[in-house]
């Protein structure tokens, strides 16, 4: 549930974004999808799941990487909309 919202803010936030930043938000995101990065980023998120009680390591240690390449999509536009 919380991906969908992250994608629907991902979209709304597209709509108030300068037009000249949206292009450098969408690049950001694409960059935690490397070939380093995905492993590290699946790594740490199974990691954490299985030191949380009552959590199946392999079934939520992968929203993570949707939260790390929506992070900085997020954030990247907002940058641009505050410094304009």
């Amino acid at each position: 549930m919380l991906i969908i919202g992250g994608y629907i803010g991902v979209v709304v936030l597209t709509w108030f974004a300068p037009e000249y930043i949206i292009g450098v938000a969408y690049d950001s995101g694409g960059v935690t999808t490397s070939t380093i990065t995905v492993p590290l980023v699946t790594a740490l998120g199974v990691g954490l799941a299985s030191t949380i009680k009552g959590r199946n390591p392999m079934l939520d240690g992968f929203g993570l990487i949707a939260f790390a390449s929506l992070l900085p999509m997020m954030f990247v536009m907002v940058y641009g909309m505050v410094m304009v």
